[in-house]
């Protein structure tokens, strides 16, 4: 990919990467959610948003959602056995959140 109107053909169009990516994101998004918080727990939240970042999540789903509870619990569980990670659970609005941030990893 070359930078617009450039003749440098090392030179990036980072407008063009971004929509790439964004559609791989996109076309993968339900995969990415079943990995993160599995197929049965999607079912049973139903109305969530997923906010996945490279050192925080950010799961909510509706507050008056009486399964949320038991499937954060499960959730919280398997991401500290998996990560060793920090959680917070949080009201915002009429939502419950849950942030999940893993910690740094040597490599």
């Amino acid at each position: 990919m070359r930078e617009k109107g450039s003749g440098n053909k090392n030179e990036f169009d980072f407008e063009d990467i971004d929509k790439e990516v964004t559609k791989f994101l996109k076309d993968k998004e339900k995969n990415i959610k079943e990995s993160i918080i599995g197929k049965r727990a999607m079912e049973e939240l139903g109305d969530f948003t997923l906010d996945v970042g490279i050192k925080k999540t950010y799961l909510c789903t509706e507050r008056e959602n009486k399964k949320a509870y038991s499937i954060f619990t499960k959730v919280i569980e398997l991401f500290i056995q998996v990560y060793g990670g920090t959680v917070t659970i949080y009201p915002k609005g009429d939502k419950i959140c849950l942030e999940l941030i893993t910690p740094k990893r040597e490599l």
